[in-house]
């Protein structure tokens, strides 16, 4: 008989960062996010100041996400059928640019809510065009057994990015104006480029470049999605949570400056405890995931999340209100994170980016979708009461994502 083999431990949170081309690139990333954050929390407090009707802050945040809902896809063909190293510098020097005419307008007195959201439209695009490659080349860069730390590593990235730029963001916008928050977020963008050109793509990465017409691509990639139940799965209980979810993250601006009456600081804070909670939520992650599962993991999320908001929305009350915020930032990280890493589990690498663009498309879609839903139930009654239902709504959801059944996939298919 022979002795059963140790169980293997699963890597810790924190395990991609000894590769040191992760960890280059996942500074630079982390410094252009808190740039990134500086500019969102500031174009959100400015647009609260160009003009008072709710919709307008619920069309900001759709002016952002609306671009990943129509060009992601598009995107995603792209990165599978060109270096994928080079196409994000571009999408890079694209936004660079966006953000320093933003500067310049600003500098100059000339922003408008219209032109503001029209900015915001083109800045979004540019994140549309960079997100499948940049979520791509994860896989490329960090082992199969580093897979899900490194992707929760780079959501906590993302959220201590949102923790620690609107706080300083919104200090400069008191200080100085919001043409310097524009003008940093463009300079950030430098470290990502510089981080890339450093990086040199594994040779078996340039695999099955061109070998198909944009068409062919296309064609495969949505038969693809159309014939894996396991993506199907996860795309809609993604879609049962994300838009009843995001109504407390688009109604914040007009939440912080008219139900709670907060300052530029206070208000930067509240986008500190959802990035606080983010990142707690994704460093518990694997302890989480390792005592629920994932699946049932994000339901708790779900349910969570749905509490706090009903909590927060109740008693719409400064502090309660921020502890709630951060607590439905640990909810979305848990749900985001486990959906991306499963998406990127079941994709083969040829079909990586058209897969995670798909992704990107029901993701981003559902929070168009939810913040213009959002947006006008509080234009036609209150945020309050638009939070409200929405925390409501989730109960139903919650149920339906749980009878949707997510066949166990333990590793990532050839």
């Amino acid at each position: 008989m022979t002795a059963p083999s140790a169980a293997v431990r699963p890597p810790s949170a924190f395990a991609p960062l000894a590769n040191p081309v992760f960890r280059g690139i996942w500074i630079a990333n982390l410094l252009s996010n808190v740039g990134g954050w500086m500019q969102t929390a500031g174009a959100a407090w400015e647009m609260t100041s160009l003009t008072n009707q709710p919709i307008f802050v619920a069309l900001l945040a759709a002016a952002s996400t609306l671009p990943m809902f129509l060009f992601c896809f598009f995107a995603g063909i792209l990165a599978d059928r060109f270096d994928r190293r080079r196409y994000i510098i571009l999408c890079q020097l694209w936004m660079l640019l966006i953000s320093g005419l933003m500067a310049v307008l600003a500098l100059g007195g000339w922003l408008t809510a219209w032109n503001l959201l029209g900015f915001s439209l083109l800045m979004g695009l540019g994140n549309a065009m960079n997100t499948p490659a940049w979520q791509a080349v994860i896989p490329e860069i960090v082992p199969d057994t580093q897979l899900r730390p490194a992707i929760a590593l780079n959501s906590a990235g993302f959220n201590l990015a949102r923790t620690i730029g609107p706080v300083f963001g919104q200090i400069l916008l008191s200080l100085v104006g919001v043409f310097l928050l524009f003008a940093i977020n463009s300079a950030t963008y430098v470290f990502v480029i510089l981080a890339m050109r450093v990086w040199k793509r594994p040779a078996e990465a340039h695999d099955g470049l061109r070998q198909e017409s944009f068409v062919a691509a296309a064609r495969a990639g949505l038969a693809f999605i159309h014939n894996s139940s396991e993506l199907k799965a996860v795309l809609a209980r993604g879609v049962c949570y994300f838009v009843p979810g995001i109504a407390i993250s688009t109604l914040l601006p007009a939440i912080g400056r008219f139900a709670l009456g907060l300052d530029e600081f206070s208000f930067g804070l509240l986008y500190t405890a959802f990035g606080v909670g983010a990142v707690t939520g994704a460093l518990s992650m694997p302890l989480v995931n390792r005592l629920l599962g994932s699946n049932r993991a994000n339901i708790c999320a779900m349910a969570l999340h749905a509490v706090a908001a009903l909590i927060a929305a109740l008693v719409m009350q400064p502090i309660i209100f921020g502890i709630c915020f951060g607590v439905t930032g640990a909810c979305w990280m848990m749900v985001v994170a486990n959906n991306n890493t499963s998406m990127q589990m079941i994709l083969p690498h040829y079909m990586r980016a058209r897969g995670m663009a798909i992704n990107q498309v029901v993701f981003f879609g559902s929070m168009v979708l939810g913040a213009l839903l959002w947006g006008k139930i509080a234009d036609f009654s209150s945020v309050r009461i638009a939070l409200l239902v929405s925390a409501l709504s989730l109960v139903p959801l919650i149920l339906l994502a749980v009878s949707i059944r997510i066949p166990s996939s333990s590793s990532r298919r050839p």
